[in-house]
């Protein structure tokens, strides 16, 4: 404790001493590295203290030797040298969220149910499939890849890793197996995929599922994929089954669980350049081979990313899934009729009103507003995730709880006039308040139940964060230190 303290002392000295206002600093260290914000009194980021101060770095620098596990800093300092710091090891961010269900997930999120293993359908591979599979592999190689590849599995060995998966792969993937081990040459034969062998192919799919796997606070939205229909609408499904990757920390997945318009065997991908939790690919594997003869030269076009960012909604396409607005102007969401496919719209800007009438026809499923003034007012009932911000007068919220699906909330950055309501609204699991609201919401006594999660959001410190936290029964301790000038300063 000591020697944290005397680190810390040195880094408040230090940064007072560059100060020409007031002003405070926020400081989390963890594994990843060391983060750090200066702002304004009235909680606004802003450059302060930060000057060629060799003190103020050597302070910096041997904060990780004394954090631990982790640890973050508030230092709220005064130009006249004066300075005090809230430090906690409790809590290692801010804003700060905690999982109070670690079994909830958000609507269309829910976890699949585990892979079991289990006897599957003993037939031998489709030989019509087989042959078409194998004519499709001897064109690619002798066009493309005369050295060919290893030669692939019997049917046992493809049964068995079937048992494994309790699942039977699709023809044409089984009659490739049949025929390829793997394609470690990366030549192109599933471009832009690689085959992966069969162990690693099981080891994949009894570890995970893919797709999403976030939590509470995360992106939430769930994107359709193009052509629409042919994928379900989930973040995950045992459906899935990976058997690929590219280049770039993507995978293909045959999808045995397709949507009304798909077909079982058709190829998704997912990874890191996907923004939806899966995007089309092709009707089947033997599709995929297919196109990797007729296009192996040809440059891969980029999939569209269904979330477009525009500063008007001149701008929009029809198609728009989500849409990130930036706008000053005022804004009505009667206007985004067009828009059927619209999941997602984020408002950001110093917009004075956003019109929330006529817009219950919308299939909006998250809504994020930063506005003046709003009013809620008959949103549209497919509503799973909420953000309201910005406004300068205290607004009702009571007509939120006619939204029957709403699951997550955030009104951190809002005004509002009727907080206790919150606890009339029915399908609400994951709330996000600043530090006063959630004083007056526990104060009340009117708490709503059956939350999952549990958000601070705001410009609330140390020292608040860790009273709340304490309020939900986690640990929420923190230290408090104050300096001055030196005698005679």
């Amino acid at each position: 404790m000591a020697e944290i303290d005397e680190v810390l002392h040195r880094l408040g000295q230090a940064f007072v001493a560059g100060l020409r206002v007031p002003g405070y600093q926020l400081t989390t260290v963890h594994q990843r590295g060391t983060q750090s914000q200066t702002y304004t009194m009235a909680g606004e980021p802003a450059g302060l203290g930060r000057w060629n101060n060799l003190d103020l770095g050597n302070a910096m620098a041997a904060l990780p030797g004394v954090a631990g596990r982790g640890l973050i800093v508030e230092m709220i300092g005064d130009p006249d040298g004066t300075y005090t710091i809230h430090w906690s090891r409790d809590l290692l961010s801010l804003p700060a969220r905690i999982v109070l269900d670690e079994n909830y997930r958000l609507p269309g999120h829910e976890q699949p149910p585990a892979r079991a293993p289990g006897t599957t359908d003993t037939g031998v591979t489709d030989p019509v499939v087989l042959a078409e599979v194998e004519r499709l592999v001897g064109e690619f190689t002798a066009r493309h890849h005369p050295q060919g590849y290893p030669p692939g599995y019997s049917e046992e060995e493809i049964r068995a890793a079937e048992q494994q998966l309790g699942v039977r792969l699709p023809e044409d993937l089984r009659a490739l197996y049949r025929l390829v081990r793997d394609d470690s040459e990366e030549s192109g034969l599933l471009d832009p995929f690689v085959l992966a062998s069969l162990d690693v192919l099981v080891g994949w799919n009894r570890t995970n599922h893919p797709g999403y796997h976030d939590g509470l606070f995360d992106d939430m939205v769930i994107f359709e994929c193009v052509p629409a229909g042919h994928v379900r609408r989930v973040s995950s499904s045992n459906g899935w089954v990976t058997f690929a990757r590219d280049y770039g920390m993507n995978f293909a997945a045959v999808d045995l669980d397709p949507g009304p318009l798909g077909r079982a065997g058709q190829v998704i991908t997912y990874g890191r350049d996907v923004r939806a939790p899966v995007q089309y690919v092709a009707a089947s594997v033997t599709d995929l081979l297919r196109r990797a003869i007729a296009t192996l030269d040809d440059e891969r076009p980029s999939p569209p990313d269904p979330e477009i960012w525009v500063d008007s909604i001149a701008e929009l396409p029809v198609t728009a899934q989500g849409v990130v607005l930036r706008t000053e102007a005022p804004v009505r969401l009667a206007d985004f009729e067009p828009c059927t496919d619209l999941r997602s719209l984020v408002i950001r800007g110093k917009v004075p009103l956003v019109d929330l009438t006529r817009s219950a026809g919308l299939p909006i499923e998250r809504l994020h507003l930063e506005a003046a003034r709003w009013t809620p007012a008959a949103l549209p009932p497919t509503l799973l995730d909420l953000t309201l911000t910005g406004n300068d007068e205290p607004a009702p919220v009571a007509e939120l709880a006619a939204l029957p699906s709403l699951a997550r909330l955030d009104l951190s950055g809002a005004a509002v006039s009727d907080l206790e309501v919150i606890a009339t609204f029915p399908a609400l699991r994951v709330l996000t308040l600043n530090g006063s609201q959630w004083t007056d919401l526990l104060a009340a006594g009117r708490l709503p139940e059956q939350l999952a999660g549990v958000g601070l959001g705001g410009s609330a410190g140390v020292g608040d964060a860790a009273r709340w936290s304490k309020s939900f029964g986690r640990a929420g301790g923190f230290h408090t230190l104050t300096g001055g000038p030196p005698p005679g300063a």
